[in-house]
């Protein structure tokens, strides 16, 4: 290949694109201020032209590295995002890396990987964001390691990510109930309807249908956040002369089943056994102690942190998912399994 050769292909993308040459090399490195439009139009006309940073010289050798990781998420307002930041921020500095934190902002033409390519950081962590194409491609066009936290949808294998056993944590929540004599069962999932919840759902079925299988399941919709006290809860919570075991999708939707008991004049765990998931720091001040599956939450963003910097020095492809197991933790929300 010629020394002329980049230049030649820059040129062809500059030409399909519409945009200047100089453009269209700060686009493909990432540098620079510019519009959502001209990045979307350069790097669609990159990948048509078959335009491959991978194989091509890049110019002047740099030496630079930020030894920054950007962690994205969509919030910073809850138990889950506390516990992810605190978990990357300490395995960050551990390993000699500072930790930006971005937001995923609502407004379409503030789009997080513009922030993202300005710092150019030396990874790129994603918390329960499934990124659409576009903003893959912009991504890939920096060439950093980018690891998901508990997507939202299956990634197929694409990218690297990192969670918790849903499924068993699900199982093991419907065991203990089946296990602990209610009459019928309740499950609170939510709106809409995640990769990690519909895990959590179906663990939680397969158990009561293993050990219950004549008992009825009511499902009931719920929110992630904020959960309020429906009249589809309250319908579900109806006393019918026995205890009902009640498997909420997080701890936030278990709150919205105590109050609900309460509305309903119901006792905890005498009359509505409840189990949720996290294991948030409330959850054991709730009158009684919430029983809850434990997620390692800063095991879980230390191994993204771990992944980022061992594919930054490109030690090896890691994609696929890497799960670290839960824990039911038994509170005084849920009935005992009678012995024998």
């Amino acid at each position: 290949m010629t020394d002329d050769a980049p230049e030649v292909t820059l040129s062809a993308v500059a030409a399909r694109s519409g945009v200047s040459i100089a453009t269209v090399s700060r686009v493909l490195a990432g540098r620079g201020e510019l519009k959502r439009e001209t990045r979307e139009r350069v790097l669609n006309a990159a990948s048509e032209l078959g335009y491959d940073r991978s194989t091509r010289p890049r110019g002047r050798p740099t030496t630079l590295d930020p030894r920054l990781i950007e962690l994205v998420l969509g919030g910073f307002d809850d138990a889950w995002t506390d516990a992810m930041i605190i978990g990357a921020r300490k395995a960050a500095f551990d390993r000699g890396y500072d930790l930006v934190l971005t937001l995923e902002r609502d407004d379409p033409s503030d789009d997080w990987p513009a922030r993202v390519a300005t710092r150019r950081p030396s990874g790129v962590i994603l918390g329960i964001i499934r990124p659409t194409q576009r903003q893959l491609d912009e991504l890939r066009g920096l060439r950093i390691p980018i690891v998901l936290l508990e997507p939202r949808s299956d990634p197929d294998g694409g990218l690297a990510s990192v969670g918790t056993t849903d499924w068993q944590g699900g199982y093991d929540a419907g065991r203990h109930l089946a296990l602990s004599g209610p009459e019928r069962f309740v499950v609170l999932s939510g709106v809409p309807r995640y990769r990690f919840g519909r895990a959590r759902e179906d663990g939680f079925r397969q158990a009561v249908a293993e050990l219950r299988p004549e008992a009825e399941i009511t499902h009931v919709d719920s929110q992630w956040t904020q959960a309020p006290v429906t009249d589809a809860l309250m319908r579900a919570l109806q006393p019918s002369g026995g205890p009902i075991g009640v498997f909420a999708g997080n701890d936030e939707m278990a709150v919205s089943v105590y109050r609900a008991a309460k509305l309903r004049g119901l006792r905890i765990p005498e009359d509505v056994s409840v189990i949720g998931f996290n294991d948030e720091p409330r959850a054991a001040r709730l009158q009684p102690p919430l029983s809850t599956v434990h997620q390692p939450l800063h095991d879980i963003a230390a191994r993204a942190v771990e992944l980022v910097n061992t594919m930054h020095h490109g030690d090896g492809d890691h994609r696929g998912r890497v799960e670290l197991p839960c824990e039911l933790i038994l509170r005084g929300s849920t009935l005992p399994i009678p012995e024998g």
